[in-house]
C-alpha cells in the first residue's frame, strides 16, 4: 500500500493542527509538526523559544546544521501509512511532498475569524489577545526567511493546493468538508 501523505496549508488561527488531530483519531494519520521538531531541537540545544522570531531563528540554524529539506525527510521516514504534514508554508517543501505523492489542503479563513479562533489560546506569543498584534504576526511570519529558497510563503503554497476547504464557520463544519476531501483522497 503507498503512503497516503496530506499537508494543511493555511494562516495561524484557521484550524490547521486541531484537523491534524481530527484526521490522527478518525483516520489514523501521524502527525507530524514543524512546531514539534523546533521545540525538541531548542530543548536539546539550550535555546530559548519565548518569541515567534526565536521559531525561525531556530529552524534556521537547525536547517543550517542538517540541511534544508531537513524537515522534510524526517517527514518522509516515519514509518507509517497515513502522514498528515500541518502548517506546511514553505513552497520548496510542498513541492517536495508533492513529488513524494502528497496533497495538500488550503484552509481558506479570513483573518477575523482567525483571530477569533485564537481567542482563549495559552500561547500568548503566538496568538495575542488584540487584533492589531495578531495581525503584526501574521506579517512577520510571512517576511521569515528560513534559509535561501525556504522563505514562509503560506499564500502561494495555498494557491497551489489541490484541495481548498472553508475554515471560517465551526470546526464540525470543517471537518465535515475534510471528512469528503479524505475519501476522495484515500479511495485513489
Amino acid at each position: 500500500m503507498q503512503k497516503v501523505i496530506v499537508s494543511l496549508a493555511g494562516h495561524p488561527g484557521s484550524g490547521k493542527t486541531s484537523a491534524a488531530h481530527y484526521l490522527q483519531e478518525k483516520y489514523g494519520f501521524t502527525p507530524f509538526s514543524f512546531g514539534v521538531v523546533i521545540r525538541d531541537y531548542a530543548a536539546k540545544n539550550g535555546i530559548k523559544l519565548e518569541k515567534r522570531a526565536d521559531y525561525a531563528n531556530t529552524h534556521t540554524r537547525m536547517l543550517k546544521e542538517h540541511g534544508w529539506d531537513y524537515t522534510m525527510r524526517l517527514a518522509l521516514s516515519l514509518e507509517t501509512e497515513r502522514l498528515c504534514v500541518d502548517d506546511l508554508r514553505v513552497v520548496s517543501c510542498a513541492k517536495m511532498l508533492r513529488e513524494a505523492g502528497g496533497v495538500e489542503i488550503a484552509f481558506d479563513c479570513p483573518p477575523d475569524v482567525r483571530f477569533a479562533h485564537t481567542q482563549g489560546h495559552p500561547d500568548k506569543a503566538r496568538y495575542p489577545s488584540d487584533f492589531a498584534t495578531f495581525m503584526k504576526n501574521e506579517h512577520e511570519d510571512n517576511a521569515v526567511v528560513i534559509a535561501p529558497g525556504m522563505e514562509f510563503e503560506t499564500d502561494k503554497v495555498m494557491e497551489g493546493a489541490q484541495y481548498h476547504l472553508d475554515a471560517s464557520d465551526t470546526l464540525e463544519h470543517t471537518f465535515e468538508q475534510l471528512d469528503k476531501i479524505i475519501g476522495q483522497i484515500v479511495s485513489r
